[in-house]
């Protein structure tokens, strides 16, 4: 593979057919004394490098050339590998449909059902797939300069901070790709790359998992545009789980649980694999649980089998990948059932009055009956609620919140969600 290389421009985009699974990279340095790495692995000027393997899609390749004194510069070239379904085509307008449309200066408009990739130097580079949405994408990406405010000082950032919109709210209908430059200098031998998106709501970051690192790029994938940055997590601070081989409980060590009222129940739901902590070594054992986070928490109580059914809800798209199946797993079981107009609402923070009808439909209790639960706040609960209400506060899943109150509209938080979820453990191994 040998594009041209362009003064001053860092970011390239190649595309090969089906066929080819595998390339080589030659490149030459214009000094002599200077070094070269393609995917980080060292390669002599002017020799082939490495076989790299190619998915279908699009695969970034990062070349970084060392000089004398030290500076470096990088390349990205992001080779998209078509599909089997389109590698045989031909004909004029299908290879105009198949032209990827590319920026490198941070903004771009891609026409409905085209690939098209945008890139802000070599800092940030996002691929758009042609099935990403059915409507003209308009993208922007700036560097946030302004970040005092952003930082909590937990962990340290290995990249600026990149704030990219669309011109439309909703998530995309599959996910596009953004691969983030980072500085390997700012993280010592215990902390690895980690890409997070700002919670404009909670205002807090929230880490995205399965980052793939090469070299000194990281990519993602993605269905919503937020702020973004690469920061250096500790390797010791990911959560800590039971071992699968041994199913030995590992220490369980959090910042923020020491002296709390649900401490031992914390430990105990984090050993059992019913909920993480967060990167930053922290619980947050006050913090409100979303329906998705809480579909997620209680599926890794049940452990059921299967992926579960096909979601219909009209806001599907909008639960994230690591709450899908065990959205999909709670709907099958009969334990969730949305709203009356199709919708789940994933990132809505879950109602004690939810919470108590997901535990009593897990634990096979009919929510028929509009029976009286006791409560003080009885008339304030829903008729559809009752009937659960009344089950968990007699099995002692679910409590009422002092004076009688069960504050059915009031919301659950981390420690109070696992605390039932153990009670409904015991329950069910009556």
């Amino acid at each position: 593979m040998s594009p041209d290389f362009a003064s001053g421009t860092t970011a390239y985009v190649s595309s090969v057919a089906n066929g080819v699974s595998s390339l080589t990279v030659t490149a030459s340095v214009f000094d002599s004394n200077a070094t070269m790495m393609v995917n980080g692995i060292s390669t002599a000027s002017g020799q082939a490098s490495e076989a790299i393997s190619l998915n279908v899609g699009n695969n970034p390749i990062s070349i970084v050339v060392k000089a004398q004194n030290g500076a470096t510069k990088t390349y990205l070239i992001t080779v998209n590998r078509a599909t089997a379904s389109s590698s045989g085509r031909s004909g004029s307008s299908t290879a105009s449909t198949n032209t990827i449309v590319t920026s490198t200066d941070g903004t771009l408009t891609l026409p409905a059902g085209r690939t098209g990739e945008v890139s802000l130097g070599d800092e940030v580079t996002i691929s758009i797939p042609a099935n990403a949405t059915n409507r003209e994408l308009i993208i922007t990406i700036e560097k946030v300069l302004d970040t005092q405010k952003l930082l909590t000082g937990k962990n340290a950032l290995a990249s600026s901070i990149f704030e990219i919109l669309k011109n439309f709210s909703e998530n995309f209908n599959n996910p596009v790709t953004l691969t983030f430059a980072f500085d390997p200098a700012s993280m010592n031998g215990n902390q690895k790359p980690s890409v997070f998106y700002y919670d404009e709501v909670k205002e807090s970051w929230v880490e995205v998992g399965g980052g793939k690192v090469n070299g000194n790029h990281i990519s993602i994938e993605s269905n919503h545009f937020t702020k973004y940055a690469v920061f250096a997590v500790d390797l010791t601070a990911e959560e800590p789980t039971k071992n699968p081989s041994t199913d030995t409980e590992t220490t369980v060590k959090f910042s923020d649980i020491s002296g709390h009222w649900a401490e031992k129940n914390i430990k105990q739901a984090v050993s059992s694999g019913i909920v993480t902590g967060y990167s930053d070594s922290t619980f947050m054992p006050d913090k409100t649980v979303t329906r998705a986070e809480f579909a997620v928490m209680l599926m890794n109580t049940l452990k059921p089998q299967g992926a579960g059914t096909a979601l219909t809800f009209t806001d599907s798209a909008k639960i994230g990948s690591w709450a899908q199946k065990a959205v999909a797993q709670a709907v099958q079981a009969g334990i969730i059932k949305g709203y009356e107009d199709s919708t789940f609402r994933p990132d809505e923070v879950i109602t004690r009055a939810e919470m108590a009808a997901m535990l009593a439909n897990a634990l096979g209790q009919s929510t028929a009956a509009n029976t009286a639960t006791g409560f003080a706040d009885d008339k304030d609960i829903p008729a559809w609620a009752k009937a659960s209400v009344t089950y968990v506060k007699q099995a002692g899943v679910m409590q009422g919140k002092g004076n009688n109150q069960f504050a059915p509209q009031g919301h659950a938080t981390r420690a109070e969600a696992i605390t039932a979820l153990l009670n409904m453990l015991a329950q069910k191994s009556k």
